[in-house]
């Protein structure tokens, strides 16, 4: 059964029902200077929380996943935390093609899983980690440099798939052209993570697009300076 998105409103004023393909899987084109789109994907309780015990799938539903694989069809890497590759126990994606680039500042990441053993994955590091058995690229010294990683991945669209940790050294960087957040209809309480951890400044994004199906709604983010 298709899922269809409806009550939709964008810059152009445009209403009706569309497709999580047609909302979501479109192309996208990369920067003057070559550097692909990066854009970063979540889900969030309506107060706040991306995560149940540590993960985020009781927060979703059918309308969530063919929002999320719809992205995926548009993307030609997924630029992903490491710890959130161990949460969510990340196995090789439906496309065969789509990279899965794993940050990790030490290389700590079990390259037997199925991510990696099917070659879609590769890691992330810093010049000086130590060294991995498995596809890596090498930026940055003492951590990974960013900026240069998402250049070496190039592509048209690169999605960002968390954590909170790597979502905010993007966002202070400057790197992100928009945020495709998803308000699952649940309230979990305590201190659970958000989608960035602590920035220094606030950044400042404008509402671009609004879907909803059902209870969930989905928001498109763009920051105001872009």
């Amino acid at each position: 059964m298709q899922v269809v998105f409806a009550e939709s409103h964008d810059v152009a004023g445009t209403d009706g029902d569309i497709s999580a393909l047609e909302a979501f899987g479109y192309q996208r084109t990369p920067h003057a200077d070559g550097r692909p789109q990066v854009e970063i994907c979540m889900i969030s309780t309506i107060d706040g929380a991306i995560a149940v015990d540590g993960v985020s799938g009781p927060l979703g539903g059918p309308p969530d996943k063919a929002a999320f694989s719809a992205l995926r069809s548009a993307a030609t890497s997924v630029l992903v935390g490491a710890g959130t590759v161990r949460a969510e126990h990340y196995h090789r994606p439906s496309r065969s093609d789509l990279q899965v680039a794993v940050v990790s500042h030490r290389g700590s990441v079990d390259t037997t899983s199925e991510l990696f053993t099917s070659g879609c994955g590769v890691l992330v590091l810093p010049v000086d980690a130590p060294a991995v058995d498995t596809r890596n690229i090498r930026v940055g010294v003492g951590a990974v440099d960013l900026a240069a990683a998402i250049a070496q991945l190039g592509g048209s669209f690169i999605q960002v798939e968390g954590g909170a940790v790597l979502n905010a050294q993007l966002l202070t960087l400057g790197l992100v052209d928009a945020i495709n957040l998803t308000l699952s209809p649940n309230i979990v309480g305590g201190s659970a993570d958000h989608i960035v951890t602590q920035l220094a400044v606030p950044h400042d994004f404008r509402l671009t697009r609004v879907l909803r199906d059902g209870d969930f709604v989905f928001c498109r983010y763009e920051p105001t300076s872009k």
